[in-house]
């Protein structure tokens, strides 16, 4: 295997250099643009390089795709109604880059080590997808006319509640894997070729795989995600520390499953889904 890593390595070494070079440029303009935070910056750079390296220009272009479709969501859903509730703002620090591109980087360096790596490019594919996906359901979601219900009770709930869903936001998460599993299907026309995998096959598996790890999601989110309430408030929050700057009480989940953990477990379930349905 690390004989395969460095004659991976040696015979593209340029490509090495231009992949981390344009990723740091990418990311040098999110963050021009406000998208990023200096942090955040720094781990897209890392991001983004070692998916390129390590897995081609096309798995990059399809992680640029969800970075702007989520940046735009995000600016979008700012600049439309100041009363919607904003958790983290609209910049991406460093936890939550890796906590959503942490798993397709790891994924895209595996496929180096396998003499199999189409599965795995299916896997790294599904795993933007299901980040695409939760995006795209979260940001249009809080533009819901009802209010969301717990996917596991049923029971209404504030908007923006981790678990909540709505029929708008359920189809915009169906929506986002889909867009994410076209623009790898797309890849086909310009050359770029997953073993084993057909295109139509390759954009069914990604959008179904996207789209269940963003129900995962939700289902983590309204289980096991650790809810806070402000006493002063009672309002219901993610933060150990409220808006107001009163300390907030747990009342659900495990205190170190913060929103970044869920995310990354879910996307962790959309990969596994693709690599399962790629091998089978």
């Amino acid at each position: 295997m690390t004989n395969s890593l460095a004659n991976h390595m040696q015979s593209t070494e340029p490509h090495w250099w231009i992949a981390f070079v344009a990723a740091l440029l990418v990311a040098l303009a999110a963050y021009r643009l406000r998208a990023l935070t200096m942090d955040g910056m720094v781990a897209a750079t890392l991001v983004g390089g070692s998916i390129v390296a390590a897995a081609g220009w096309w798995p990059g272009v399809v992680l640029v795709s969800y970075v702007i479709t989520a940046s735009a969501l995000s600016l979008y859903r700012s600049q439309a109604s100041a009363s919607v509730p904003q958790v983290r703002g609209k910049q991406r620090d460093a936890v939550q880059v890796l906590a959503n591109g942490g798993i397709p980087a790891a994924l895209a360096v595996v496929s180096v080590f396998t003499d199999s790596p189409g599965p795995w490019l299916v896997a790294l594919t599904a795993s933007i997808a299901g980040a695409a996906s939760d995006t795209w359901g979260t940001e249009l979601g809080r533009f819901s006319g009802s209010r969301p219900r717990l996917v596991t009770t049923w029971k209404p709930a504030a908007a923006g509640t981790s678990g909540a869903i709505s029929p708008i936001g359920t189809a915009s998460s169906l929506a986002g894997a889909i867009a994410i599993g076209l623009v790898a299907g797309i890849g086909y026309a310009f050359g770029w070729d997953v073993p084993g995998i057909t295109a139509g096959g390759l954009i069914a598996i990604i959008a179904l795989a996207g789209f269940c790890g963003s129900l995962l999601d939700s289902l983590l989110g309204a289980t096991v995600q650790a809810g806070f309430r402000c006493p002063a408030c009672d309002v219901l929050t993610e933060h150990r520390v409220h808006a107001c700057g009163t300390p907030t009480v747990r009342v659900k989940g495990w205190t170190w499953l913060n929103n970044d953990a869920v995310n990354m477990l879910a996307i962790a379930g959309s990969a596994t889904i693709g690599l399962v349905a790629a091998t089978i």
